[in-house]
């Protein structure tokens, strides 16, 4: 989709972000890509006196997460594999706006970040760019943390090394019986329309990959595929379905 832009001040770091990605004004668009202190934000132009999002690695919550989290009791951690001397190399396929695949680097982790959807790209880069200026984080996120935005099922069709482990969020299916789901997933849902192709996805992940795929599911869904998963990995909301490898 296009989106309304609504770029007022002349932020040359910002505005070759839009430009590496192409993205184009539409004067009808009810979301709005905006400037706000230095960052690329999004709005409800039909809500506005609703406060506008971005994506910040250096916000409060993220860091909370990264700092509290105990390994024993967190299950990507486990889905993943990672062990005390094992750091895979990880593709998150779906970024979205890049909270797990943020806290995989952290765990010490080589990731890349791909998402198909070229303003969700913009928010990721933006951040990622603001991230590097941080003392404390700047430094091992440039080593471990990078973005690409295209289509994962062309990339995975490539001759590009292949990654330990390729980790799957895509967009949850919509649950009628559940309140509205927090606005930064509102605001996905708007830009990034539902795919039925995930289980495609998955089965080319499955070709690629070396050692795993992670598939991460809210709890009340069915598996991504009618393929068993060799096992999973719970927590109080989400299910991590882990697939091995296609010979």
């Amino acid at each position: 989709m296009n989106i309304y832009l609504f770029i007022k001040n002349n932020n040359l770091r910002l505005q070759k972000i839009i430009n590496e990605y192409n993205i184009k004004h539409d004067e009808n668009s009810t979301i709005a890509l905006i400037i706000n202190n230095n960052a690329l934000e999004l709005y409800n132009r039909l809500k506005p006196n609703e406060k506008s999002i971005k994506i910040d690695f250096l916000s409060k919550q993220n860091n909370y997460r990264c700092l509290n989290f105990k390994k024993k009791h967190e299950a990507l951690y486990k889905a993943l594999g990672i062990k005390k001397n094992y750091s895979p190399y990880v593709i998150d396929a779906t970024a979205g706006f890049g909270k797990d695949a943020f806290l995989i680097a952290f765990w010490g982790c080589y990731v890349l970040m791909i998402e198909r959807h070229p303003i969700i790209a913009a928010l990721l880069k933006d951040a990622m760019q603001r991230a590097h200026e941080n003392k404390n984080i700047g430094n091992w996120l440039k080593k471990r943390l990078h973005l690409l935005c295209n289509d994962s099922t062309k990339i995975f069709k490539m001759p590009i090394v292949k990654p330990d482990v390729i980790y799957l969020d895509p967009m949850y299916p919509k649950n009628k019986k559940k309140a509205l789901p927090k606005k930064n997933m509102q605001f996905l849902r708007k830009i990034i329309n539902y795919s039925d192709n995930n289980e495609n996805l998955l089965y080319i992940s499955r070709k690629f990959a070396k050692k795993r795929i992670v598939v991460k599911r809210p709890s009340y869904a069915k598996p991504l595929s009618n393929e068993k998963a060799e096992f999973s990995i719970s927590n109080k909301n989400h299910r991590f379905d882990i697939y091995l490898p296609l010979k």
